[in-house]
């Protein structure tokens, strides 16, 4: 395998490339910024996000076109150094485009923000697809596959992590892009302060646990040499659990596991989406995420109705608050999970004895949602508020 790998690297590195045209930078552009997209992570200017998402603008990782292919066909996990500084999000593959469309926005990516790489055609795409082992990469397995000359190696590369193994008082937000157990492979794991910790599923556009006791996400790399079974961990359980149609309830005492033989990614088409809209039965798609003060603002539309939503740890640090804005103005029904491990509130409606909100047009335009954990580590609470003053 290593023989095919290596001569296929050295094989195509050699190709010659076209210079590209305008339609397709146009499409590529387009794609790029679409929903769900590159856009999401890498942000519109290409710079990525410091210490969690390396940048496309200038990066060195792009001078090898077939190296930029295999990762976006199989996804990297892994610590990662680009141009000399370091990153730790995980790349998923990009499974629901197809050849020409991963072509333009290589392409696109190679010429924007001043990058002077080569156009990549679909043909290549597709040769890759059908050639490169089915495993996600990590650094150390794309860089034997597709290596970068002496002088580029000194600053790109991989790293071993130097944060302890697991995050135990968080002062700022941390956001970590990577895979999380029960969840579809597109995850956010964050830890706010406060010490309260949540998983935020982009695949289906939803919350999907917030946990406090036992600290964020481990440091180690297990699941960073992973091919998305093994996925991060973390200890105790969450206080909330959202409803969920593929997750049995017996599946939530198996969350903080890692290195499962078989996951259980709920990836359904969000069938049990909490937020309910009257005449709109598309499902939710994901517009990306903004940074507001360290805090990530994930967007997704239903429909043509933009919802945004903001997750911070609650005034007196016993759990946390969600504040959703909607735009256009439209009534809204949202369905929480009851779940006897928490206790629930919102700044506009009342909530059901089902977990069921339902709200006006003009109160579904901006509300808060708490999540207060029943029985909560008071001194991890108290320490930070300590820290505070």
């Amino acid at each position: 395998m290593k023989i095919i790998i290596y001569f296929f690297s050295a094989l195509i590195v050699g190709m010659a490339y076209s210079a590209p045209d305008v339609t397709a930078l146009a499409k590529g552009k387009d794609l790029y910024n679409g929903a769900g997209s590159c856009i999401a992570c890498h942000m519109a200017n290409g710079e990525g996000q410091p210490g969690s998402v390396p940048p496309l603008a200038g990066s060195d990782w792009l001078e090898n076109s077939e190296r930029t292919i295999a990762i976006v066909l199989r996804g990297m996990a892994g610590p990662v150094k680009v141009n000399g500084d370091r990153y730790y999000s995980a790349m998923p593959p990009q499974l629901l485009f197809d050849d020409e469309k991963i072509a333009d926005m290589i392409t696109y990516v190679n010429h924007a923000w001043g990058n002077k790489g080569a156009a990549v055609t679909a043909d290549q795409v597709g040769k890759a697809r059908k050639a490169l082992p089915q495993a996600v990469y990590t650094p150390e397995t794309l860089l034997k596959a597709f290596p970068f000359d002496k002088k580029l190696g000194r600053k790109n590369g991989t790293y071993t992590p130097d944060f302890d193994d697991t995050l135990m008082v968080t002062t700022e937000p941390v956001v970590y892009r990577t895979f999380m157990p029960g969840a579809s492979p597109a995850a956010f794991a964050v830890a706010l302060p406060g010490n309260h910790y949540y998983c935020w599923d982009a695949g289906e556009c939803r919350l999907r646990y917030a946990w406090t006791k036992g600290g964020f996400i481990r440091g180690n790399q297990v699941h960073w040499s992973s091919n998305g079974k093994p996925v991060a961990k973390f200890n105790g359980l969450p206080y909330y659990r959202a409803r969920s149609s593929k997750l049995s309830p017996e599946d939530y005492g198996h969350l903080a596991e890692t290195a499962r033989q078989k996951p259980f990614y709920d990836t359904t088409e969000a069938v049990d989406f909490p937020i309910k809209i009257e005449g709109v039965d598309a499902p939710p798609k994901y517009k990306g995420y903004r940074l507001i003060q360290g805090y990530p603002e994930f967007i997704y539309k239903i429909g043509d109705y933009e919802i945004r939503e903001l997750i911070r740890t609650s005034k007196d640090n016993l759990g946390i608050t969600r504040k959703f804005l909607v735009s256009p103005k439209v009534p809204i029904t949202f369905k929480l999970t009851p779940d006897e491990s928490s206790g629930y509130s919102s700044s506009a409606g009342k909530i059901s004895n089902d977990g069921t909100l339902k709200l006006t047009a003009k109160q579904a335009m901006e509300f808060d949602l708490t999540i207060i954990e029943k029985n909560p580590d008071i001194s991890a609470a108290t320490q930070i508020q300590g820290s505070k003053k």
